[in-house]
């Protein structure tokens, strides 16, 4: 994504105005807190399956994510 910071960043902010920590939101996606912890810091690549789920977690758009 061409704005991927700005989308990792706006992913961190919206769920810590949710105060879901990176544990509940790593287990809604099924994957270990130190993976997820690498999504939020821009570590690895995000993918669109990915993302979309964790729009939806949010209640975001995707648009809203990477159009920041």
């Amino acid at each position: 994504f061409p704005s991927h910071d700005k989308t990792t960043a706006k992913i961190r902010s919206k769920r810590q105005q949710l105060n879901y920590s990176q544990d509940y939101v790593a287990s809604v996606l099924q994957m270990k807190q130190a993976n997820y912890n690498k999504i939020e810091n821009g570590k690895v690549e995000l993918s669109v399956q990915v993302l979309f789920k964790i729009a939806r977690l949010l209640a975001l758009n995707v648009d809203e994510l990477i159009n920041v």
